[in-house]
C-alpha cells in the first residue's frame, strides 16, 4: 500500500511538470538600439524587436525579466516565453524571461519605424 502511494505521488509530479512546460517557448529576438514612444495601457517607452532575419521592427509592450537594456546598443537575446493563466485585465498574457544575451553591439539600428 505504501509503495502504491509513493508511485502515485511520483506519477502526479511527473505529469504536473510536463504540463507546466507545455506552454513555454524559447525564441531569439533582436532588440533595437533605441526605445520609442508607444501607447499600451498608458503612454510609455517600448522596445523595438524583431526575430532574427526579419526586416521590420515591431513594438514590444512587455518587459523581459532579467534583461537590462542600455540605449545605444543593439542586442540579440534568447528568451523564454510563457503563457500566463488568467492574466489580469489589460495585462500581457505572456511572461518573458531572459535566458542569455547572445550579442550586444554598440550601433544605431537601421530601418526603425518613424
Amino acid at each position: 500500500m505504501k509503495l502504491k502511494s509513493i508511485i502515485l505521488v511520483v506519477f502526479m509530479l511527473i505529469i504536473s511538470c510536463e504540463k507546466n512546460n507545455l506552454n513555454v517557448n524559447e525564441k531569439t529576438l533582436m532588440i533595437a538600439s533605441t526605445k520609442v514612444d508607444c501607447v499600451g495601457v498608458s503612454p510609455q517607452k517600448c522596445l523595438l524587436t524583431k526575430e532574427v532575419g526579419a526586416e521590420n521592427w515591431g513594438y514590444f509592450y512587455s518587459s523581459i525579466a532579467g534583461f537590462n537594456y542600455e540605449e545605444g546598443f543593439e542586442y540579440e537575446i534568447l528568451i523564454s516565453e510563457k503563457d500566463i493563466e488568467n492574466p489580469p485585465q489589460d495585462a500581457s498574457s505572456k511572461e518573458y524571461t531572459l535566458i542569455k544575451v547572445i550579442s550586444k553591439v554598440e550601433k544605431t539600428s537601421e530601418n526603425l519605424p518613424e
